[in-house]
C-alpha cells in the first residue's frame, strides 16, 4: 500500500492518495481539500474510485465535486452527510464558494468497505464535528495489520502532539475525549496521517501526546 500526501498550502490541509499493487491505476482519496487533487491524479495516471471524507469542513471537501465528476463515489458518516452543504461546512465562514457534491454512501462505526484492493474500516470519532470519522486502511494482499501494511487516517481528530478543535458547529469536547480513548485503545501501532501538519504514529501519540495519553 502506498500513501501519498498532497498539501495545498492555501488551506494548510492534507489530502491523501492511497493505492495498492492489486489495483493498478485506481486510487482511494482521503479528504480532497481542493479541486486540483483531480489534476494530481491525472498526472499519476490514476482514476479515483472512492473518496473518504473524515468530515464536511471546506478544507477537507473542496475537491470532492471534481473527483465525483471523474466517477468517484463519496463516503462519510450519516451524521456528517447531514452537514454537507450547510453552514456547518464552514464554506460561508471562510468566504469560499461552495461546489456542490453528493454523498453516495454512508459508513457506520466498525463497517468495512472493500475497494481498490484495500480494506477500509470506519472508526467513528465525533468531537471535532458530530459525524467525524477516522479510517483504518489496510492492504488486502497483506496478512496482518502492521504499521507497514496499514495506516490510520485521523482527519481533525488526532494530530501529531495535538487534537482537533471543538469550537466549530456540532463540535463537542466530551465526545472528542471519548474518541481519543477509542483511538488509544486500537490494537497495534500504525502510521497516522492527520488532516493537518505532519505524519506520526499511533504509538508515538500514545506516549507523547498529552491529549491522547490522558484521555
Amino acid at each position: 500500500m502506498k500513501v501519498e500526501k498532497i498539501y495545498p498550502k492555501e488551506f494548510a490541509a492534507n489530502s491523501y492518495i492511497v493505492t495498492c499493487d492489486a489495483c493498478e491505476g485506481l486510487a482511494v482519496v482521503v479528504d480532497p481539500a481542493q479541486p486540483r487533487i483531480a489534476e494530481e491524479l491525472k498526472k499519476r495516471s490514476l482514476t479515483p474510485v472512492c473518496v473518504l471524507l473524515t468530515h464536511a469542513h471546506f478544507d477537507h471537501v473542496g475537491g470532492a465535486a471534481a473527483l465525483q465528476a471523474m466517477g468517484a463515489k463519496i463516503f462519510c458518516s450519516e451524521k456528517e452527510k447531514a452537514l454537507v452543504g450547510t453552514r456547518a461546512d464552514l464554506f460561508d465562514t471562510a468566504g469560499i464558494p461552495r461546489v456542490p457534491f453528493t454523498v453516495d454512501g454512508t459508513l457506520r462505526d466498525g463497517e468495512i468497505l472493500n475497494v481498490c484492493g484495500l480494506s477500509v474500516r470506519a472508526v467513528s470519532t465525533p468531537g471535532h464535528t458530530a459525524g467525524e470519522m477516522c479510517y483504518l486502511i489496510r492492504d488486502e494482499g497483506k496478512a496482518q495489520e502492521t504499521k507497514e501494511k496499514a495506516a490510520l487516517f485521523t482527519g481533525d481528530t488526532l494530530f501529531a502532539g495535538s487534537v482537533g478543535r471543538t469550537d466549530f458547529p456540532t463540535g463537542n469536547v466530551g465526545a472528542l475525549r471519548e474518541s481519543l480513548k477509542k483511538l488509544a485503545a486500537l490494537d497495534g501501532d500504525y502510521p497516522v496521517f492527520p488532516g493537518h501538519e505532519e505524519d506520526t504514529t499511533l504509538n508515538e501519540e500514545r506516549q507523547k501526546n498529552p491529549f491522547l495519553r490522558d484521555a
